[in-house]
């Protein structure tokens, strides 16, 4: 297979066919349900031959479509289009960033587009940071840098361990610990208040208590900036002043909610994120690039790159230390993913990011105040940005009984992804089934979300919750 005139007229057909798909996308269902069996003949390898064409239509069809207005699922964007022929370009190119002398230019590309997420974050020069794949990977990072630090400067270093977070954090924070070799029992959940953040005086509880104990100790402390649950935003300047009483390290998985950063009106949401010794942000998600792209930043540096001290000399030279950034990630085959950020922000600024992150905000408030309004829905908390959790409980003439609730909420919630009419989720809060909305889509307006009710108040109206 060459560069060669046969293939440069498909991926002209190609590029034209996703314009085409996304330009049109409210003209089909956000999903055509079918079953995996029924996905799962058509996707058998064969023998080739197959019409190129027609097999790229029949996996855009079959997509969930996130550039569909009516998708209000999970955290995963409809990206930007600079972001997305950025794509192509670095999957032309290929070059694996973990050594400099194999992507000269797209390692310095990182290592711009890192000391600029720091800026924006309050971080000085003394941070480092590198792309990862996604808030997963973030968080492991940041962990691993805590660990060195807290090997290197702590007398307890010989205990066993411990990690504090929010009982409503993201998986990745024990399953991180767990690869890590920390037991699952010293990875300890703090209860959440009423408003879904961290329990400020639980956490400055457990802190004390741990450090009482002659076996254990503390590793470091994660907070969150954007839960994966309800969106909410920890204290930061608060639990940042718990953990300098404490002298632990502070993480903050900020895998969603960092890019308020890149706005003037919710910023403030994440007021004392420069405080913390590292954080996770994802421009795969709140920032429109395609998957996938995460980042880990280290306030100071010197921690991200002794976490991963290793002896390669068939990589890694002495005159070259500050440049391979393969120096401080576990990964060696590495993607030039900032080249997606990096190319956005050259050509439209962050006008546009700027303008989704508001946009999304609004509609989001906009679905809450629906809600309050209603009759028929109850709000669970009040969104502080674009995560919104709800559950429909019935008319007031019929109300569904109390012991009802989680199922039927289940229910309607299967119908109504089925039907493609609109794409939510659903999750357990506080021990309650409820449905939630993730507002990714920029293109999603005031009108969508009304749709969404109405068919969500149609569907609850049979039986089973649907058809």
């Amino acid at each position: 297979m060459l560069f060669d005139p046969h293939y440069r007229k498909l991926a002209h057909e190609v590029v034209d066919a996703m314009f085409d798909h996304v330009e049109t996308i409210e003209s089909r269902p956000v999903v055509d349900w079918r079953s995996p069996s029924e996905l799962r003949e058509q996707v058998t390898i064969g023998s080739g031959g197959s019409d190129p064409m027609e097999r790229v239509r029949f996996l855009a069809e079959g997509a969930i479509q996130l550039h569909h207005p009516s998708y209000m699922g999970h955290q995963v964007c409809p990206p930007f289009p600079i972001a997305v022929i950025a794509d192509l370009v670095i999957s032309t190119l290929n070059q694996s960033t973990a050594v400099w002398e194999m992507s000269p230019v797209a390692t310095l590309v990182e290592q711009e587009v890192t000391r600029w997420l720091a800026r924006r974050a309050g971080y000085d020069d003394e941070s480092l940071g590198t792309a990862v794949s996604g808030g997963s990977a973030a968080n492991l990072t940041g962990l691993l840098a805590a660990r060195a630090r807290w090997i290197a400067i702590s007398n307890d270093a010989t205990k066993r361990a411990v990690v504090l977070c929010s009982a409503d954090a993201h998986y990745s924070v024990a399953r991180a610990a767990s690869i890590m070799g920390i037991a699952s029992d010293d990875v300890l959940k703090v209860p959440t208040d009423e408003s879904h953040r961290l329990d400020l005086p639980a956490l400055d509880a457990m802190l004390g208590e741990v450090r009482g104990q002659d076996d254990r100790s503390v590793m470091a402390v994660v907070a969150t900036a954007g839960s994966t649950a309800t969106g909410a935003f920890d204290d930061l300047n608060a639990v940042a002043a718990i953990c300098r009483k404490h002298q632990v390290w502070l993480h903050v998985d900020a895998a969603h909610g960092a890019s308020v950063l890149l706005s003037d009106r919710l910023r403030g949401l994440v007021s004392g994120l420069e405080q913390a010794d590292s954080f996770a942000w994802d421009p795969h998600k709140m920032l429109w690039m395609p998957l996938s792209f995460g980042v880990i930043l280290v306030r100071d540096g010197q921690w991200l790159r002794r976490a991963f001290q290793a002896d390669a000399p068939y990589l890694f030279h002495p005159e070259r230390t500050t440049d391979n950034l393969g120096e401080m990630t576990i990964q060696c085959s590495k993607r030039a993913e900032a080249v997606k950020l990096w190319l956005t922000l050259q050509i439209a600024g962050t006008a546009p990011l700027e303008s989704a992150l508001d946009s999304v905000t609004a509609v989001t408030r906009d679905l809450y105040d629906r809600v309050v309004r209603s009759d028929d829905f109850e709000a669970m908390h009040v969104p502080d940005f674009n995560i919104f959790c709800f559950r429909y409980i019935g008319s007031p003439g019929s109300r569904i009984p109390a012991e009802s609730l989680d199922r039927r909420n289940g229910e309607i919630r299967e119908a109504l992804i089925r039907s493609g009419r609109a794409w939510i989720t659903s999750t357990i809060l506080k021990g309650s089934r409820v449905l939630r909305v993730t507002m990714i889509n920029p293109r999603t307006t005031t009108a969508h979300v009304a749709s969404m009710l109405d068919a969500v108040r149609e569907l609850a109206s049979s039986p089973a919750g649907g058809p």
